[in-house]
């Protein structure tokens, strides 16, 4: 599937739940029906119990996720996996020559199923009452207007519980006024580039008649280049910077090109490593930030923190943090300052800009002003490791390709950051940022992490 809640994270906190019931129920059973077994062997059949549940739980590639399931089938695989869990365990149980009674065995899987299938069923409600509410919600663009597109939309429209928006349709053929289940044709495909640089498009469904086919490479090399996923249906496409996948789209058999990482066990362990780093990077910050606030409050008594506006990943929006270094007025004087920018491209930057200030300077050399960016992390807005987010204005002067550098989740540090800063040309931050994409890795993320302390400390082109 390609739509997911942060799919790996929801994963093992639903694994880790149903882990805590399974042990709970089997406690409680062990409890009241007094087995004659001893405190270590009573450990031993608790580690028992996660490791197999945790196999036969977890594994299938399609376990946790809700999105595009009914109930009926999120419990017929429920039983399936609970069903050998059973079996494994009690086999086992049975080989060692553990003394647990048919009675304590057939009290515990009753009610572990029970409880599990109850909250299973509990948490699909909740998700769908989610999604419904426009949360989670995931925008799409459809490529074409026959019979297979109509179909997708149809799908779709009829099951708002999925959380998927539709912007609306491109045709090669039709032009004019045309909506199809109140889903407008919003233009050529020709325009794509233009789309998805004003709007937040999670995917491109390329879903042609076949005289069409020859037609969609343009809008193929189009989203490839500006990072956003491409699901194709049927036909398939060979790209030096899209990886296929083979899988499917709602129902439909289909084959996904990403531009961007899909390792999904290093994913997650980025996302768990993310959070951690946020914890401890906020609470080192804290002291040092302290002092921060009160030396900017005594400088000119403005405020702390300055909150702009950033593009995140796939533009979608959100308000970062950092400490104020600049004089309060410093937006309306930029106009006067924008014949002094010494970056090429849309990204205004200078040496020694007047409207920092004498604190300013100072937390900008030692980065100390974006500490505060550590509360994106722990909301889950930006990494610690990524391209640097930008600005909203900025985006929609990009050129195609520098479009790429949304795809992913932007961090505090990046090669930019560590390669010069501001003394990095325009056009080769935008390279640095695309190659960080193209070669991810978690040893990647730690390198750029390793260099960026000397790097912070040396205040290498920081202005």
């Amino acid at each position: 599937m390609i739509l997911r809640d942060r799919q790996n994270l929801w994963r093992r906190l639903n694994l880790l739940s149903d882990l805590v019931i399974t042990l709970a129920v089997l406690f409680l059973a062990i409890l009241l029906l007094k087995p004659p077994i001893d405190a270590i062997t009573a450990k031993f059949i608790y580690l028992l119990t996660a490791v197999i549940w945790t196999i036969f739980l977890f594994s299938p590639a399609g376990s946790y996720l809700y999105r595009l399931k009914s109930p009926g089938l999120i419990l017929k695989e429920l039983i399936w996996a609970l069903g050998k869990s059973f079996m494994a365990f009690t086999a086992i149980i049975f080989f060692l020559d553990i003394q647990l009674s048919a009675k304590v065995l057939l009290l515990f899987f009753a009610v572990d199923a029970v409880v599990v299938a109850l909250f299973r069923y509990a948490l699909f409600v909740f998700l769908n009452s989610y999604r419904l509410r426009g949360r989670s919600y995931r925008t799409m663009i459809i490529i074409g207007t026959d019979e297979g597109a109509q179909k997708i939309a149809d799908r779709i429209c009829d099951n708002k519980r999925w959380g998927i928006q539709i912007l609306g349709f491109l045709d090669y053929n039709r032009t004019g006024l045309w909506r199809y289940r109140d889903i407008p044709l919003i233009g050529h495909p020709d325009g794509l580039g233009e789309i998805i640089a004003r709007n937040q498009v999670d995917f491109v469904i390329i879903a042609v008649d076949n005289k069409d086919l020859p037609l969609t490479n343009h809008a193929f090399a189009v989203s490839e280049e500006m990072g956003v996923t491409v699901c194709m249906l049927p036909e398939m496409y060979f790209h030096p910077i899209s990886k296929a996948e083979s899988t499917s789209f709602i129902d439909f058999p289909a084959v996904v090109y990403s531009s961007t990482p899909n390792n999904q066990g290093q994913l997650a362990l980025k996302s768990c490593i993310d959070r951690i780093g946020g914890v401890f990077g906020f609470m080192l910050a804290i002291p040092i930030g302290f002092l921060a606030a009160l030396a900017i409050k005594l400088e000119d008594g403005g405020p702390i923190f300055f909150k702009q506006i950033r593009s995140g990943r796939n533009g979608k929006t959100f308000t970062m943090y950092k400490f104020r270094t600049m004089v309060t007025n410093a937006e309306k004087q930029k106009e006067k300052l924008l014949k002094n920018n010494e970056m090429s491209g849309p990204v205004f930057k200078m040496s020694h800009d007047p409207r920092i200030t004498g604190i300013g300077r100072f937390l900008r050399k030692l980065s100390i002003d974006e500490l505060p960016q550590f509360i994106n992390v722990l909301k889950g807005e930006m990494s610690l490791v990524g391209p640097r987010p930008p600005l909203p204005a900025e985006v929609i002067r990009y050129d195609r390709w520098q479009r790429r550098k949304l795809s992913v989740k932007p961090g505090l540090t990046c090669l930019w950051q560590v390669n010069g800063r501001n003394h990095v040309d325009f056009e080769d931050w935008m390279k640095l940022d695309l190659e960080y994409i193209d070669n991810w890795s978690l040893w990647l993320d730690t390198k750029i992490l390793i260099k960026t302390v000397p790097a912070v400390f040396k205040g290498s082109g920081a202005s």
